[in-house]
């Protein structure tokens, strides 16, 4: 990249006020940097640009996407991804990581913190704040968190297949499988993951990549 080279920049977030004030402020600090672009969706602001250098991303959104999934879109159209988020599980930000988000920032950390890891992302390096470094060293692996036995009932049942399936698909009870998802619930609750209802299990079935891109996309249009 070329020093002071022009950075198009999109964000995703379904607060429009917070990214129209981001705007003036980033470009303020950061001339180069140039937020042209923010809608509450991927689908959405894809459809509104497609040469955008670096996405902001929220993980937390309210069309029933996942962060694995929006990552793999954004990274498919030739943009760079940094998570810019408040309140987003370890989980769901793994997620985004593992499917190539090069940047990780809080929305409460200082400006100077969101715009290097812009810089950096545009450069294809990784910037991880301090903060969210730490808040990771210490959140629970979902990977660890479930038995080999109980990863593949959550896999099978957030693929759509009913527990009665479940069960034959494995050799097991009807009512084995309905005592392991309620195994799974537990542990994922004792970890602040929600997971009350299946479209929630197939959200961490994804955010643990236990489903493809096809199973997520989906679920995810089933859901609207």
């Amino acid at each position: 990249m070329e020093e002071n080279a022009v950075v198009l920049v999109g964000a995703v977030d379904d607060h429009p006020v917070v990214l129209a004030g981001l705007k003036t402020v980033i470009e303020e600090a950061a001339p180069e940097v140039r937020l042209v672009a923010f809608a509450p969706t991927v689908e959405e602001l894809l459809a509104e640009r497609d040469d955008l250098d670096v996405v902001l991303l929220d993980l937390r959104l309210g069309d029933a996407s996942t962060p694995g999934t929006n990552t793999g879109r954004l990274l498919a159209a030739g943009s760079q991804v940094v998570v810019y988020t408040d309140g987003a599980k370890p989980a769901q930000v793994y997620s985004a990581v593992a499917r190539g988000a090069l940047g990780v920032v809080l929305k409460d950390e200082p400006l100077a913190v969101l715009v290097e890891a812009v810089r950096a992302a545009h450069r294809g390096e990784a910037v991880v704040s301090v903060r969210m470094a730490r808040a990771l060293e210490t959140a629970p692996h979902l990977d660890d968190l479930l038995s080999p036995q109980e990863r593949q009932v959550l896999r099978l049942y957030a693929a759509d297949l009913p527990a009665k399936s479940v069960a034959r698909r494995l050799g097991i009870g009807e009512g084995t499988v309905k005592e392991y998802l309620k195994r799974i619930r537990s542990k994922l609750a004792a970890v602040d993951v929600r997971a009350s209802s299946k479209l929630e299990l197939r959200n961490v079935a994804e955010t643990m990549g236990l489903l493809d891109d096809d199973d997520a996309s989906s679920g995810a249009a089933q859901s609207r």
